[in-house]
Parts: C-alpha cells; structure tokens; sequence
C-alpha cells in the first residue's frame, strides 16, 4: 500500500502487513521524503538568509541616498519586498522541518528486514510498526519526579516502541522484534551570577531496549525445555550490549538486551545486537532440534 504523504505528516508512523518487496518499496519510499524534505529546508533556509542579508545591505543603501527622492524610495519598497520574502522562505522550510526524519531509524529497519527475509518465504507477510516521533513527547511521558539534588526541579522519563517487526521463518517458528528507546529530560529554574533566575532544561539518552520473542513449534523443538538451566551460556551478545532478561517455556524463547546511551542511536551496534539475539537464539533452537531426534 503506498504511504499516504499528508497522514504520515500527520503521525509520522508508518504501519504494514506486506512481503519484503512491498516493505522495501515504502521504505525507500521513506528515504526520498526525507532527503527532497532534508534538501527543501536547506533550499529556503539559503533564500529566507540571502533575502534578509539583502534586504538589510539595501535598506542601508536607502538611508545613504535618502536625499535622493525617488532612488530612495525605491530601495525602501525592494528592501521591504526582500524581507517579506524572507518571512515567507521561513515559512516554508519550516513545513518541511517535520518531515526530515532520521535516517538511523528506516536505514536500520532495512537491514534488519533484509536479514530476516533470508529464512523466510518470498510471500511470508512482515507486520511492521516504525514510528519516527521523537522519544520527549507528552504521549510517551512514563513519570515525573523531583530532582534528587536540585531543590524545585523535575525529572521527566519517557519511554517510547519505535520499531515492532512480527513475522513467522520457515521452520514455522514465529518472532517478535521490540526496539524501545529511553530518555530523560531535567528542567527547572536556576539563579546566575548576575542574581537573574533562568529557566534550564537538559536532555539526555537513557539507552535501548530490545526484545526478542522466538515462539517455536514444540514438534519440532521440543528438547528446549531439557537444558534451559543452561540457555544462559548460549546467549553471545556484543560488548555495547547486556543481558536484561532470558526466559524459557514450552513454547517460546524471550531475549531482552539494553544498549548503553552511547550505543542507542549506533546503527551498526544496534544491527550487530539484534543479529546476535536471533542467531543465539537459534543456536539453542538447533541444539534442541538435535536433542530431539
């Protein structure tokens, strides 16, 4: 289904349950909204500064020659014609500010869509959510509380799902893939040296979370239960990574990784964790598999 431009403005998500060509299209589709929105904004940020330089240079053109009639009122109109253009070259790139989005966002979901496909069925369906709304807003607000050493300020945490990727490999076994981004901002009011109170607010990554849910067929797997005291030594992650949470049931296997503040927005990290998470995963799966027969 092609991406509806002025809904898309509107919530900045995009939603499918289409094969990977489909998925591949939109998110192509996705990178050329954000460089023409990306090369738009630097197009009138460019006239909206040359049109106010411009206006400004004649402006004092006109007050030089203002004793010569109609030369300077002449200057006044077109300098007051630049500014005004100005105004509307602002205008303008601002309505393409919301849709410059992160590269690090759709480029990632490529990758990890690309990897996935490779044990999949060309006509197996992905259900993907990839939102591209900013972690620091209102709806993801978790909590507020006060600052633990400045008297009278917050601290507000947010959590946001950016990514959710469902789909099912060949061997029937059935994942889901969380991508959740943390963040914390802190504001109040301080007093400078000249006695002035400032109202400050500061912003800070709080990390990734990643979760992973590998729901297997118990024919097929059914061994994973005979060894899951030791599944924990199965799980290699990279060094930018943790190991938040492992658990183990009859039917599924669920990873849940945390990336450091540093790593949260490193594409390459962010891909060599979520590989590791399948693949370890898999080894236990295989090992069971084995077991089995």
């Amino acid at each position: 289904m092609p991406i509806e431009l002025s809904q898309f403005r509107k919530n900045l998500l995009y939603a499918v349950q289409a094969p990977l060509v489909n998925v591949m299209h939109d998110l192509q589709t996705l990178s050329e909204i954000d460089s023409l929105a990306e090369r738009q904004q630097k197009k009138y940020g460019k006239q909206a500064l040359f049109s106010f330089i411009g206006g400004i240079v004649l402006f004092i053109f006109a007050i030089v020659v203002s004793d010569k009639g109609g030369i300077a009122i002449a200057l006044f109109f077109t300098t007051l014609a630049l500014l005004i253009f100005s105004i509307y070259a602002l205008v303008r790139r601002s309505k393409f500010k919301h849709l410059n989005i992160g590269n690090y966002r759709y480029n990632l979901t490529k990758q990890v869509v690309q990897m996935l496909a490779r044990d999949m069925d060309t006509a197996s369906i992905f259900d993907i959510n990839l939102s591209f709304q900013a972690i620091e807003k209102k709806e993801h607000l978790i909590s507020t509380n006060s600052h633990p050493h400045k008297s009278g300020w917050k601290i507000d945490s947010f959590l946001h799902e950016w990514l959710i990727i469902k789909s099912q490999f060949l061997d029937k076994t059935r994942f889901e893939l969380r991508l959740t981004g943390m963040a914390k901002k802190q504001y109040g009011w301080k007093r400078g040296s000249s006695g002035k109170s400032k109202y400050k607010s500061k912003s800070k990554s709080g990390g990734l979370d990643i979760d992973l849910s590998l729901t297997y067929p118990q024919r097929r797997y059914g061994a994973v239960k005979i060894f899951k005291n030791e599944i924990n030594d199965a799980i290699k992650l990279p060094q930018t990574s943790i190991l938040r949470g492992l658990r183990v049931t009859e039917k599924a296997i669920q990873i849940s990784v945390r990336l450091a503040p540093q790593f949260a927005e490193d594409e390459y990290a962010v891909y060599q964790t979520i590989t590791s998470m399948f693949l370890s995963g898999y080894q236990v799966l295989n090992l069971a598999k084995l077991i089995a027969k």
